[in-house]
This record gives structure tokens, sequence and C-alpha cells, in this order.
């Protein structure tokens, strides 16, 4: 019954999420370790990915659960009492326990610099338990909010624990989204400053405009080549979302199971976009890396993709602009192919390409000069193309 309740709130949660809560997909509830309420920051804040709760590795120490990571090998270590340890490898997106048994669990995830670990798997083999708390809507009166709150030895239960944390609750949540404060008004008998003279009206900015990076065909042989560069410390905060087809996802499990432990995002590619085919790639992607995504996209078959899409709830995501590699005059376009309004929303998808993965550091440049947003896509977003 727990998992049924859990699954419904993850479910409720996700449709919750938009993209300003945050960078990393992460979801705006709190999360509490026993009795106490952690800050309600990038730190303690989970985020959803293929229907798993991801929480920072750090939070567990809360609970007695301690860590190291090796950060450069893509490698953290979380461990309680001795001789008791997991060692979550993003990387290979495998998890083995200290007798160097594989276990199925999601991978775990590196995004923004921090690692997250699957919540409900931690809890099971440390022996914890977690509770998804409704936060009630008297302390927060704009949304529904909710506490994750993971137990070794809680004393309070959850409906006290929220009562006694009501005023920090609050006060967090203030902290996190409140608006500055307005300007105070002039003291009395203060003689009013004169108007400054009108100024010209500045030039038209970019500003808050929107890059999805995707990425499509692995078995082209260049995946890896674009995996090396995107995860490079110099290319920190360009996530992106590689399209798998079916066949590529049984041909390449290791690649897959790569580009989900870096911190991407994976959807599926449909080549003829029918619902068998879609099933098909599901069950392989879940075989061989223990996720599920209901992102899909598709070139040729793109008219079928998008009913199979509205068919089943999917999300179907376009390209604003496709680069396939096969046009040597390509890359040379991109510039004159960037945003020009304020606000815009594109995806550009690459083809994994030797082409792709060269033009890659001065694309990346390019959107950095023009201080244009680099965002994932990820199952919440509003689908763009």
């Amino acid at each position: 019954m727990k998992k049924i309740v859990t699954a419904f709130l993850v479910i409720l949660l996700m449709a919750a999420l938009t993209p300003a809560a945050s960078q990393v997909n992460a979801a705006p509830f709190f999360v509490a370790a026993n009795d106490t309420l952690l800050p309600f920051s990038a730190d303690t804040m989970p985020y959803i990915s293929g229907g798993e709760i991801f929480i920072p590795h750090t939070v567990f120490s809360g609970v007695d659960v301690y860590s190291f990571t090796y950060a450069e090998a893509g490698r953290v270590r979380l461990y309680r009492g001795v001789g008791r340890y997991l060692d979550f490898f993003t990387s290979q997106g495998v998890t083995v326990d200290q007798d160097g048994n594989v276990l199925y669990f999601p991978p775990a995830r590196m995004a923004g610099g921090r690692f997250y670990v699957p919540l409900a798997h931690v809890c099971e083999y440390f022996e914890l338990k977690y509770d998804i708390v409704d936060i009630n809507r008297e302390i927060i009166p704009n949304e529904q909010m909710y506490v994750i709150r993971i137990k070794s030895n809680a004393v309070f239960n959850d409906k006290t624990f929220v009562g006694v944390n009501k005023l920090a609750i609050k006060s967090y949540y203030d902290a996190h989204y409140a608006p500055p404060p307005p300007e105070p008004p002039p003291e009395p008998g203060a003689e009013p400053e004169d108007d400054p003279p009108p100024s010209e009206e500045p030039p038209q900015t970019l500003e808050n405009v929107t890059i999805f990076l995707s990425f499509y065909g692995i078995e082209a042989g260049s995946a890896t080549q674009i995996l090396d560069f995107l995860n490079a410390p110099s290319a920190s905060g360009h996530p992106s979302c590689f399209f798998i087809s079916a066949g590529e996802i049984a041909d390449n499990p290791d690649i897959v199971r790569m580009i989900y432990g870096s911190g991407h995002t994976v959807g599926i590619w449909l080549e003829e976009g029918t619902v068998k085919e879609y099933r098909e790639a599901s069950d392989l992607l879940f075989e061989a890396a223990k996720i599920k995504t209901v992102l899909v996209s598709a070139d040729e078959a793109q008219e079928a993709a998008m009913e199979t899409a509205n068919w089943q709830g999917l999300v179907f995501w376009g390209a604003s602009q496709d680069f396939d590699g096969e046009n040597e005059d390509e890359d040379d376009a991109v510039p004159e192919m960037m945003p020009t309004e304020s606000g815009a929303r594109d995806c550009f998808r690459f083809k994994c390409s030797e082409s792709a993965a060269s033009a890659l550091p001065d694309l990346l440049s390019l959107y950095q000069e023009n201080d244009y947003k680099i965002a994932k896509i990820t199952e919440t977003d509003k689908p763009v193309g």
C-alpha cells in the first residue's frame, strides 16, 4: 500500500513541477532527517526522473548514513555502520554493494556538481523509513507543499513534526521565493529629488533565452566523444537529452547507462512512430538502466510519433533546428539561426556525428557570449518544436 501511495504522490509532485523551480529539475518541496528540518536549498531539494525520487547523497548524513566521493571517477560511496556500503558509479550507471554484487538500482546521477541517489532503494538497503508528508495549506497558502522525511530514530509523528516546524517551514520558503523588499518611502520633510533627465530607451537584449540541446543516433559512434565534452568541467551546466532508439539501446546499454549516470536525460527515438516500438524501447531501456521515460522524438515518423504520444500520454519533442551532419555548410549556418527575440525557447537537435562533436565547443561558447540559458529537457518542460 505504501508503494502505491508513494507512486501516486510522485505523480502529483511531477505535475506540480515547473522549470522555474530549479535549474536541475529539482522538486520544490522540503526534506527532513528524523526530527530535523533541513534548509530549503539546492543542496537538499530532491528531483524526480522516470518516476523515481532522487536525493542529494549528503542528506543521508542526518540518519547516520555517511558518504565520500570520487568526483573525477564519477563515484560516490554511502556507508552505515561497519562494513556495509554501496558504491554508485555514475559513469557506468551501476550500483555495487560491499560483496561486489551488482544491484538493480536506478543509476545515481550527477547534476549541478551534486551526486543524487535513489531515495527508496537507499532507504530499503540501509533499513531506513521515509514518508511524504503533506504541509498544511495554512502554513504556505500559495501552493501545496510536501516534506520528504527520512527516518532512522524519529521521535515526533509526522503531524507533530510539521506543527513543531511550521515557523521554520514558512521562513525557509519565504527566504527562497520572496521578492526583494520595496524601496522605503522618503523621510518626512525631505526635499524630493529632481526628476532625472529622460534617457534613451536601451536597445533590446536577448534576455531569458532558453536553449534545449538534444542528440540522437548514438550508434553513429560519436556519442562518447560528445559525452566527454558535455561532461568536462569546462562545459558544466550544459546537460542535454539523448533520444535513443530500441536498436541502439539493445546494442549500446553501456552508453545508455553512461548518458543517464552523467546527469543527462534519456528519451526514446521513434523510427516508425508506433506504440509497439515505444513499448519495446521502453522495456529495453528499463532492462539496460532501470529507468523509464515519457519523452519521445522522431524525424521521418514525426506525424505518427505525435499521434502515439497523444494516445499514450507521452511528451513529444520536436526541434527548432535540426542538424544531421550531412551538410558541410550546416555548422557555419548555426550562428545565423540563433534566437533573435527575448524570451525565445529553441531546441537544437544534433545527430551524434564527428561534425556535431567538433561544432559543440564553438557553439556553446556562442551561447555563453549571448547569456543564453542551456536547459535540460525534462518530463515537466513544455515541449519545443
